[in-house]
Parts: C-alpha cells; sequence; structure tokens
C-alpha cells in the first residue's frame, strides 16, 4: 500500500503504437468513504521522453471509457486519442478514468446547490456532488500528479462526462475553474421531464459571474427523448455566452440531430470535444450544412436552425452565432441564435455563414 491507501497499479496493457493503460484497484476516498477502480491511459512518448509532463483529462465513469459498458459499448477513448496523436491533430495526454460506483452514482454526480434534496428525480437523490468534488480534487488528482508526469496547472486539466456525468462535469468545473481548466460536457442531464406530464425539474445552477476557463464543450443528441432536450442544453449554452464566452471559440457546442443517449454515439463524436480541448490552433472550415426545421408554424411552437461546421481536421459543431441573411424578410426574421420567427405564411431561403462558407435551405411559414 502507498501513502494514498491504494496498492500499485495492474493490468498494464501496452497497445500496438505503444500507449499503455493502467488499472489501479480499490482507491478509497475518505470523502466518500467508499472504494473504487481509476483506469489510467499513458500516451506512447511517456515511456520514452522520462522529462515530459502531460496535460490530463479526467473522465467520470471510468469503467466504461476504455471497456465495454453493461450494454455492451464503449467510448473507447485510448483509440480516438492515438488516432488524433498519429495525425498530428492534438497533444499527447494523460487520460484518468474514475470508475463510479453503480446505485450511488446519482448522488455522487447531484449537487445540492439549492439546499434542496432531489425527490422529483427519476430517483430519490440524496446529493452528493460536493463531496465528489472533493474527492476527485483533493484525492484523485494529487494522487495522479505524485505518480505520473502531469502538468497539474488548470490550463492543463481537463474534466468530462456524459448524462449526470455532465451535469457533475459542469458543476465542478464551474465552481473549481483554479483546478480544471477545461471543460467537456456531453449530453449532459439539465433538467428532469416527465413524459405523462409538462413537469420540467431543475437540475442545473446558473451561475452567474464568468469563470476563467479557456474551453468548453458542450454537446447532445437529438434523439435523446425527453431525458436530455436541446432546448435545456442551448439554453445553458445561450446563458454562458450571456456571461462573455466567445462564441465557437471558449464556447462549442454541437446538436448531432442523429445522435441517441448512448455510448456508441458518445464515441462517435469524442474526436471534436479532445479537438476543441486539446488541439492545435483552429483550422479553417471545411465544409457548413444547414440543418434544422424546413417547416414551422404561425401558432406552433419556436424552431431552431442548426448550422453545422466541419473543420479540416475533423472538428464538427452547431456554430452559435453565424451570419443569417434572409431572402425575404416579410416571410419571416432568425434571431442571432437560429431561432425563427415568422412574419406570415410563404417560403424563403435562408443563408448560414461561417469561417467563410456559406448553406442555405428553404423554410416554408405555414399558418397552423
Amino acid at each position: 500500500m502507498d501513502r494514498y491507501g491504494v496498492g500499485a497499479l495492474i493490468g498494464v496493457n501496452e497497445m500496438t503504437n505503444g500507449s499503455s493503460l493502467l488499472r489501479v484497484e480499490n482507491f478509497y476516498s475518505a470523502s466518500l468513504d467508499n472504494s473504487r477502480e481509476l483506469f489510467v491511459y499513458l500516451p506512447p512518448s511517456y515511456r520514452h521522453h522520462t522529462a515530459k509532463r502531460y496535460p490530463v483529462l479526467y473522465m467520470h465513469d471510468g469503467q466504461n471509457v476504455f471497456h465495454p459498458a453493461f450494454n455492451g459499448y464503449s467510448w473507447n477513448v485510448h483509440e480516438t486519442v492515438d488516432r488524433l496523436v498519429s495525425l498530428g491533430l492534438m497533444e499527447e495526454i494523460i487520460v484518468v478514468g474514475v470508475a463510479n460506483r453503480g446505485t450511488e452514482r446519482s448522488d455522487e454526480f447531484t449537487h445540492d446547490l439549492a439546499g434542496v434534496l432531489y425527490r422529483e428525480d427519476k430517483v430519490t437523490v440524496q446529493p452528493k456532488g460536493l463531496l465528489y468534488e472533493s474527492f476527485l480534487i483533493d484525492e484523485v488528482k494529487p494522487y495522479i500528479d505524485a505518480v505520473f508526469r502531469t502538468e497539474p496547472g488548470p490550463e492543463h486539466t481537463a474534466l468530462m462526462g456524459s448524462s449526470r456525468g455532465g451535469q457533475v462535469t459542469y458543476h465542478i468545473g464551474f465552481r473549481r475553474p483554479d483546478i480544471f481548466g477545461k471543460l467537456a460536457i456531453v449530453s449532459p442531464y439539465f433538467y428532469c421531464v416527465d413524459p405523462s406530464s409538462p413537469a420540467e425539474v431543475t437540475l442545473v445552477h446558473l451561475f452567474r459571474e464568468k469563470q476563467p476557463l479557456s474551453r468548453i464543450w458542450i454537446d447532445l443528441g437529438g434523439r435523446e427523448g425527453t431525458l436530455v432536450m436541446e432546448k435545456h442544453v442551448r439554453g445553458v449554452a445561450e446563458h454562458l455566452l450571456a456571461l462573455g464566452y466567445t462564441a465557437d471559440r471558449e464556447l462549442a457546442y454541437y446538436l448531432d440531430a442523429e445522435a441517441e443517449h448512448v455510448e456508441h454515439d458518445w464515441a462517435a463524436r469524442l474526436a471534436s470535444p479532445l479537438l476543441h480541448l486539446f488541439g492545435d490552433e483552429p483550422a479553417p472550415v471545411d465544409t457548413l450544412r444547414l440543418g434544422g426545421c424546413e417547416e414551422v408554424s404561425m401558432a406552433g411552437p419556436a424552431c431552431r436552425l442548426n448550422p453545422v461546421a466541419v473543420r479540416a481536421d475533423g472538428l464538427t459543431q452547431s456554430v452559435l452565432r453565424p451570419v443569417y441573411t434572409v431572402e425575404d424578410r416579410s416571410v419571416l426574421n432568425v434571431r442571432e441564435d437560429g431561432t425563427i420567427v415568422p412574419l406570415t405564411t410563404g417560403e424563403t431561403v435562408i443563408t448560414a455563414e461561417y469561417g467563410g462558407v456559406q448553406a442555405a435551405r428553404t423554410v416554408r411559414v405555414t399558418a397552423g
């Protein structure tokens, strides 16, 4: 046992390109009074460049990060990182997967910042988010910094998670930007929505001041149902823009219209947040496509466009603030966030421009 109360690193697996995957058993948390596994990915040069230090990405639900989850899918983070590094598109990093505790996951990933127990959630939650935050910051990170050659500053330290892991990433990151300077918030569980009623219970705290976070990535899928809804996630993104984060640079956003709430789809779009957090200077825009609504009703719900830009390095994002042009402004207007404001029945062409590239689509306005 070492001074952190864990045994030696075990289960070292070497990848074909020289990267390594290690496992730490029974990592004890005094904050939470429980133990779990840690999984650590080391990049190809780690063994040979013994004076080099590396940025670190911490990820929740660590047992799914490199290995298949209960549903048979994995993020396969090591494969994506290896590929991007081999192409020279991102710097080498260390990745730490922090395993969850199964039935304790909902408690540990929930911050009770409003002093309310979340009994209106899908399950009765006893929030332990502050304790889990302490576990990561005061126990896991010091261990990783002591055992491995890390760049420990916040400008080199990122946090990523999905679903409730996205929720806890958001809260920890905005509470402690002195530790985590980069965040990837994937399919965040920001609201609990009862599909049988109009009830929507907020699970997210809106911070009122801009924090010193250099990179924020927020994404979701368009087929996640009531579990994660675009209006809620985009609402948080718009709030962050209002605080002063730079659209598409400090704050990147992506609505993947065809993606579901599953590791397979998170893995499929993983390269984009990795490039946003650890890539070089932004590559030029290669293509732009204008998705979203093709028809909007004068009496119907709000409808938003989804301009998706693909950069030359493969990073794919929904552009938060493109330049919109409407051919016939008597039919409709488009707000800066892409929301269509119908004015009369008819149809017109909307063009979006970003990075010197344009995309257009025809939108029809109906009476009802």
